[in-house]
């Protein structure tokens, strides 16, 4: 059988041109044309990730989207990220809920998903974009975000096998409050020695 090794991704700069075309168009005009709904649930969770990256200390790798866990702190911590707003960018007739997937999970060793179904990383960071004025919603502004740290042991012992958590259950269960991102490295560690 022939395998293929991971390939080694290098940082790009946005100034790539593709090749090919008449014009230049940019690796920078394709992340503008594909990224820039930050409110959107998908964009909104990798910017998440990335805001606890640098809090971290580990915001100058490149993001993996095929771990078991979303980053690796340089002390070693594994930190899951979820995201959740009231807004969205599509109408609606009023705020979503807050809520959390945290299913456990078989690990991806590279090759595939192995051993047993458990949450792989240490630490949950629950990011909240906590804004409710869509006219003035803005997620580049960390004043409108609340993180909320939590062990993954408390996870565990607080809510067992379910797969969904509301931020009202987090709170009542794991007695979290929220964290300004300024505060949020202390805090993601204080949860890792818990």
């Amino acid at each position: 059988m022939v395998q293929l090794p991971a390939i080694q991704t290098t940082c790009k700069s946005g100034k790539e041109c593709f090749q090919g075309v008449d014009g230049e168009y940019t690796l920078q005009d394709f992340w503008a044309w594909a990224f820039s709904d930050l409110v959107s649930n998908t964009e909104r969770g990798k910017l998440a990730e990335y805001l606890v990256a640098k809090a971290m200390g580990c915001g100058t790798r490149i993001s993996q989207t095929w771990e078991s866990y979303d980053l690796l702190s340089p002390e070693g911590i594994k930190i899951e990220v979820k995201a959740s707003a009231y807004i969205q960018s599509w109408q609606q007739k009023g705020f979503s809920t807050i809520s959390f997937g945290i299913a456990e999970t078989l690990f991806w060793d590279g090759v595939g998903y192995a051993g047993e179904e458990k949450r792989h990383a240490d630490v949950y960071v629950f990011c909240v974009l906590k804004h409710k004025d869509q006219a003035t919603i803005n997620p580049l502004d960390l004043a409108q975000w609340d993180f909320y740290p939590v062990a993954t042991h408390r996870l565990n012992s607080s809510f067992g096998k379910q797969k969904n958590v509301t931020l009202g259950s987090l709170i009542s269960h794991c007695k979290v409050p929220p964290c300004p991102f300024s505060e949020l490295r202390d805090a993601i560690e204080k949860e890792y020695r818990a």
